[in-house]
């Protein structure tokens, strides 16, 4: 892990129904940082491009696959995203979010507003991916993975779907070139990723593997069985069916 991001005084909402536990208020001061909304654009049906901004957020470092935790009311509840940039002169960063579940992040998507403050971890490392060439690598991951994508711009980015319209449209506006099979009842669209995904394999080619914990373990298979090694390979599970919360 990395080392904390500075100490920094949160702005607190005025529609905050209570202030924090002690505990609470400690952990933020000591490992968060402040910031707030430049904009919420909606770029497709449930996918929103969230622009934060502030000084704190200045000569931080970060990497294409680090990750950025938000902390979403009172307590200690966040949610992680994956910035597509970061500029650390203006002290900006912008990540995609989906509002495709119910929950907390959702929730905050819908509403976030510019000008409303939050507190930030990160960028911390979580995929990486600096010694891969994106230029011959893989993508393969789910509407989570839009972010990562936008970041780090690999050759083929091949994503599972619930809405496949959706995420063409987030990829055009992110000009991002993305093949997008329809997610199935029961995984029944899995043989139609591994195939796809088998004929984008070149014989140097590396994979990433991110999104749904249960198509990464799937996916992983399918590769060993490929005889692809696994030095050649990365995974990251962002999310998994009956868990909440995942970093």
């Amino acid at each position: 892990m990395s080392t904390p991001t500075p100490t920094a005084t949160l702005a607190r909402s005025t529609n905050r129904p209570a202030r924090d536990s002690w505990g609470a208020q400690w952990l933020t001061r000591l490992f968060f940082n402040e910031a707030a909304v430049q904009s919420n654009e909606p770029i497709a049906p449930g996918l929103h491009l969230v622009t934060l901004q502030g000084p704190a957020l200045r000569g931080l470092l970060w990497s294409p696959g680090d990750k950025l935790q938000l902390k979403l009311g009172r307590g200690m509840l966040t949610r992680t995203y994956t910035p597509l940039m970061w500029d650390g002169e203006a002290g900006r960063t912008a990540f995609v979010a989906h509002t495709l579940a119910a929950g907390p992040g959702s929730d905050w998507v819908r509403r976030a507003a510019p000008g409303e403050p939050l507190a930030v971890f990160g960028p911390r490392p979580s995929l990486a991916l600096t010694e891969l060439d994106p230029a011959d690598s893989l993508l393969m991951g789910d509407e989570t993975v839009l972010s990562l994508a936008a970041a780090w711009r690999p050759a083929r980015v091949l994503l599972e779907a619930g809405e496949p319209a959706c995420v063409n449209a987030a990829a055009q506006a992110l000009a991002l070139p993305v093949q997008a099979v329809a997610r199935e009842p029961g995984d029944a669209h899995w043989p139609e990723l591994a195939a796809r995904m088998r004929a984008s394999l070149g014989p140097t080619t590396r994979i990433v593997l991110a999104g749904r914990a249960a198509t990464v373990q799937h996916l992983l298979r399918q590769l060993k069985a490929y005889g692809i090694a696994t030095n050649r390979i990365r995974t990251k599970a962002y999310w998994a069916d009956g868990k909440t919360g995942m970093d």
